[in-house]
């Protein structure tokens, strides 16, 4: 019996953390984590993980294009761009999927997994987590972006 509540807890904390993740969340620049980048909205399509550009704070670069990217997101607005598609979640870690920066148009691995309730870790890597970096993005209450 035991056994079986912890095994009940355990998947009702799972599938918590799954839920919690979803919503939107301000990233910073990466090279000055004070500076707010843009509001995106992570949601879920068959239990996989997407990540949204739906607001880019600075105004100056509300209008830009993804210059670096290939395919199909070359010279499309960085607004409205899907930058991750399909991550799934594996040992509390939401991962399997390259991440867009469309700064530069390359394509990153990524883990990303909270840290506290309002602070997402995302690590970003090239080819093996332990060559990347890690930045953090805060949750961002309905009706608030900035």
């Amino acid at each position: 019996m035991r056994t079986f509540i912890f095994i009940s807890f355990f998947i009702c904390c799972f599938q918590l953390t799954a839920q919690d993740i979803l919503g939107k969340w301000k990233t910073y620049d990466v090279f000055n984590k004070n500076v707010a980048e843009s509001i995106v909205e992570i949601y879920m399509i068959d239990d996989a993980l997407y990540v949204k550009i739906i607001e880019i704070l600075p105004d100056e670069h509300k209008d830009d294009l993804c210059n670096s990217c290939n395919g199909k997101n070359k010279n499309k607005p960085i607004l409205g761009m899907v930058i991750l598609k399909g991550a799934r979640l594996k040992d509390g870690i939401w991962q399997g999927a390259k991440m867009l920066n469309a700064k530069n148009g390359k394509k990153y691995g990524c883990h990303i997994s909270l840290a506290a309730k309002d602070l997402l870790r995302v690590r970003g890597y090239v080819g093996y987590p332990i060559f990347g970096k890690t930045l953090y993005w805060t949750r961002v209450k309905e009706n608030r972006f900035r």
